[in-house]
């Protein structure tokens, strides 16, 4: 078993371990098709989706059932609505880094040449640049509408880029 392959099994084995009950059978059922997909990298290529499936229906359920609890009366108070925002927005912000950080990794293993002379430049343009810019545009976007949220963002971006300074005055 290859590399690839390796990644997506352990893909599928996470997604079983942590997707809430209603997703689970699915994920298990994902897991053992993996077998029978031909190519390292398909697997990997169909593993990712399956992820992307699983995540996806996850979030739909848990969406439906906070309406479902809302329309009861069940729901959060302003508080717990505005940390659920902040929550939201460190989440989201996170989870774009660390998205950019693994296409970082993955393009440095598929095309060894692509750093060339200059090596450290695709690290920080993937690292403080595009995320940074990113991050901005989202607050300035989500201000009006979704200020938790974008103070969340908001948040994630000033500790990010208290830690690029950090590092960069440790050099």
């Amino acid at each position: 078993m290859g590399t690839p392959r390796r990644v997506a099994s352990r893909l599928l084995e996470a997604l079983v371990r942590l997707a809430p009950a209603g997703s689970r059978d699915w994920a298990l059922a994902m897991l053992g098709e993996l077998d029978f997909i031909e190519g390292e990298w398909a697997s990997l290529l169909w593993a990712m989706g399956g992820a992307t499936a699983i995540l996806g229906h996850a979030a739909l359920a848990t969406l439906a059932r906070l309406k479902r609890q809302a329309k009861e009366g069940i729901g959060m108070n302003n508080t717990g609505k505005k940390i659920m925002g902040v929550s939201i927005g460190v989440l989201t912000a996170l989870m774009l880094a660390g998205c950019l950080m693994a296409t970082l990794r993955i393009a440095g293993i598929l095309f060894p040449g692509l750093y060339g002379e200059h090596p450290g430049w695709l690290d920080w343009l993937a690292v403080l640049v595009i995320p940074e810019a990113t991050f901005i545009c989202a607050t300035v976007l989500l201000w009006r509408k979704r200020g938790p949220v974008a103070a969340g963002i908001l948040a994630t971006v000033l500790v990010i880029a208290l830690h690029i300074g950090v590092h960069l005055a440790m050099r």
